[in-house]
């Protein structure tokens, strides 16, 4: 009888049991989990239960909006009426990157139409072209390619070695290929874009505009129909390598026939994109995008809501004013997309040479970068070559914005234009510049110096790599 009444007393508590066991499997240690621990129980009001309560306060919390993501100008334009659909700040200057490349092919599509060119035609590889940063094919100094390869990676792969073999094989130096970049840009109206070299990497001289890609692109589609193939090709065969289109939507959209990408820490993720649709195509073209994800989403976006939209009286690109060059200092997107680097460096000192202009003295280097950026916008500025940079005065005097690497003439020209505009210019003879690259020599030698000895067991100098590897081996 007792072993019965136990039973049906354990029968009777094992409910509650089972109920606490399945509370304590939830996951308690979670914030919300938390929470809900430590406040009390509300008692539900007349005529609702507690799970019309919980239902109300989840109703009732406050939703956090997400925070747009960091972009820069963007515009959508019909490429055959140059309707414009779409457009955020299309005239503000900014940095192209390797949307460059659409005007380097343009330049070259020219030269074939021409017979200037041919396709099967070989180009050597430079020791400049070679030496280019990546994105590259790396062909060696002195070995050739076509000028259908060069034109394959360059708007496949976006290959900054294939513009400079193509800029020199059509000009005969990347300096001349740049002057008629900008001839033709003057021809096609572009007047926000200055072009310092054939591939994009960062210059602060070398901007655009939205606006001024969107035309460049629908003068490509219209004047060139005969090489659009390079734009929808999917992969660039190199060897055994199939090195995929940069350009995503190009195996992701069906519509998408086109166009360029570009990135450089300056500039953020940009893309020159089209497509059609029922016979019409669309360019977008979307910058300062945090990574390549957003820039080919923000861009097909655009694209659909374009071929949504109805016939309607629209303004043409050609109506929209680009900003005046200089009259502000593109977004530097740096500190978004490439966080390790900072977005403002010192010129390596080792490396000055020639004449220069100098626009001040500053306390910090990037007052010193964004003083220079504003000095090289301007027309005197963007006329003369050289090369722009910040340099560390000796004595740590100072921070100095300054274009370099000019002879005598040319610094007492641009100096000179400079003041009639009222601005501060400095001219720095080469014998300074070389001094100066005397001391970040030795500096820099003392450094190396002070590192070998560092690494060296005894304080005496480091001992090679190969030998120490012996040493080790002998000393068992």
């Amino acid at each position: 009888m007792k072993h019965l009444f136990r039973i049906l007393f354990l029968l009777a508590l094992w409910p509650a049991c089972a109920v606490a066991q399945g509370e304590e499997g939830e996951d308690a240690d979670t914030p919300a989990a938390q929470q809900e621990q430590a406040a009390p129980a509300e008692a539900a009001p007349a005529g609702k239960s507690k799970a019309d309560v919980k239902t109300q306060k989840k109703a009732d919390k406050k939703v956090v909006a997400k925070k747009p993501d960091p972009r820069g100008p963007s515009l959508l334009i019909d490429a055959k009426t140059g309707e414009v659909l779409a457009q955020d700040r299309a005239g503000e200057p900014f940095y192209p990157a390797s949307l460059t490349k659409l005007m380097t092919s343009y330049i070259v599509f020219q030269r074939l139409r021409d017979g200037r060119l041919k396709p099967e035609q070989q180009l050597t590889v430079s020791e400049l072209a070679h030496s280019q940063e990546p994105s590259k094919i790396g062909v060696p100094v002195g070995k050739t390619v076509s000028v259908d390869f060069a034109l394959q990676a360059l708007l496949v792969y976006s290959a900054n070695d294939m513009a400079y073999v193509l800029a020199e094989g059509a000009a005969g130096s990347v300096e001349l290929f740049a002057d008629e970049m900008n001839a033709a840009a003057k021809r096609l109206g572009l007047t926000a874009s200055h072009f310092m070299n054939p591939n994009g990497l960062f210059d602060p001289r070398h901007v655009t505009s939205a606006r001024d890609m969107a035309v460049l692109a629908a003068v490509l589609v219209a004047e060139f129909p005969e090489y659009q193939k390079y734009f929808v090709q999917q992969y660039l065969e190199v060897g055994k390598k199939r090195l995929p289109n940069r350009n995503i939507l190009i195996r992701t959209m069906p519509d998408a026939d086109g166009m360029k990408t570009g990135f450089v820490c300056a500039s953020g993720f940009n893309l020159v994109a089209s497509a059609t649709r029922n016979g019409r195509r669309l360019i977008a073209v979307v910058m300062g995008m945090k990574n390549s994800a957003s820039r080919a989403a923000a861009a097909k976006a655009m694209l659909e809501q374009g071929f949504a939209m109805p016939p309607a009286p629209r303004t043409r690109v050609a109506d929209i004013i680009n900003l005046p060059q200089g009259a502000i200092v593109p977004v530097d997107m740096t500190s978004t997309v490439c966080r390790s680097k900072p977005p403002f460096s010192v010129q390596d000192g080792t490396v000055l040479a020639g004449w220069a202009a100098s626009f001040g003295t500053y306390d910090a280097p990037d007052k010193a970068q964004m003083a220079l950026r504003g000095r090289v916008l301007s027309p005197a500025g963007l006329a003369v070559r050289g090369r722009t940079g910040v340099i560390q005065l000796t004595d740590k005097a100072g921070y100095a914005p300054v274009i370099w690497g000019l002879d005598q003439t040319q610094s007492i020209s641009l100096c000179a234009a400079y003041k009639v505009d009222g601005a501060h210019c400095e001219i720095l003879p080469a014998t300074f510049l070389e001094q100066m690259a005397m001391v970040a020599k030795a500096r820099k030698a003392a450094q190396a110096a002070q590192t070998a000895i560092e690494q060296g067991s005894d304080g005496a100098q480091a001992t090679s790599p190969a030998r120490v590897s012996v040493q080790r081996n002998h000393g068992h």
